[in-house]
């Protein structure tokens, strides 16, 4: 089957998911089908067909699918009835824009791939095809991928000017210069930082201090002292540690 048919030859389903609830009744695909596939590609694939069925690609429903489609891999060891929610979180860091590229997130609207997880994805399909919902397969329309967009080497170099000037547009960066950061939550943090709240601590260190070396190689005078500013204010939850899910 060639990615074009992966892509573009799939029907409208008569049945398919329509609330978390359903994905439930998503039926296991077959391990010898998607054994040679990393984890992050199994995750781009739930990713894109929650996307598809218009539910929300929150992390627990990605966990939920996961471990429905892939009980082998994201099963917790000796309940593979369950899902192993770190193996997807491992997984949804991965596939963040500094490592393999194929998503990005918001803690509010959940994980959306890129051109590249969309052009991954299309060689899942095709391998493995759509899944099946109670025993029916489901099968619908796929985006299609600009070949021109996902290839080796050309993926745009990191500009610091323009991931400064990205995160100003965030709320908490607003706020703080209306004078209301104190009455900010950690979920206007996340939020600026584009991360989840189950984000380990050091990941979540680690995109503060990317946002913070961005504003020290632009020379941001004015950014770099809206991060101390957010340092300050919510200088507990960043200084976690990795086993603790505590809240500012």
């Amino acid at each position: 089957m060639s990615l074009d048919v992966a892509r573009n030859a799939l029907l409208k389903p008569k049945m398919q998911p329509k609330t978390p609830r359903d994905l439930l009744q998503v039926d296991p695909k077959d391990r010898s089908q998607y054994g040679d596939f990393s984890l992050v590609h199994l995750t781009a694939y739930s990713v894109q067909w929650l996307n598809t069925w218009s539910i929300l690609t929150s992390y627990e429903n990605i966990s939920i699918l996961n471990g429905r489609l892939f009980p082998a891999d994201f099963g917790m060891a000796g309940f593979p009835e369950f899902p192993d929610g770190l193996r997807t979180n491992r997984s949804l860091l991965q596939m963040r824009p500094k490592y393999r590229g194929f998503a990005t997130s918001d803690p509010r609207r959940g994980v959306y791939l890129t051109e590249r997880g969309l052009a991954e994805v299309a060689k899942v399909i095709e391998a493995i095809g759509p899944p099946s919902f109670e025993g029916k397969q489901i099968q619908i329309d796929l985006p299609e991928i600009d070949p021109r967009r996902t290839g080796k080497g050309k993926e745009r170099s990191f500009n610091a000017a323009r991931y400064v000037e990205e995160h100003k547009n965030k709320l908490l960066y607003r706020r703080h210069y209306e004078g209301q950061l104190a009455e900010l939550d950690v979920i206007h943090l996340l939020g600026l930082l584009d991360v989840y709240d189950h984000t380990p601590p050091s990941e979540v260190r680690k995109e503060f201090k990317r946002l913070r070396d961005a504003a020290d190689a632009t020379s941001d005078i004015e950014f770099l002292k809206f991060m101390d500013a957010v340092a300050e204010r919510f200088q507990s939850y960043l200084d976690r540690p990795n086993h603790s899910r505590s809240r500012a």
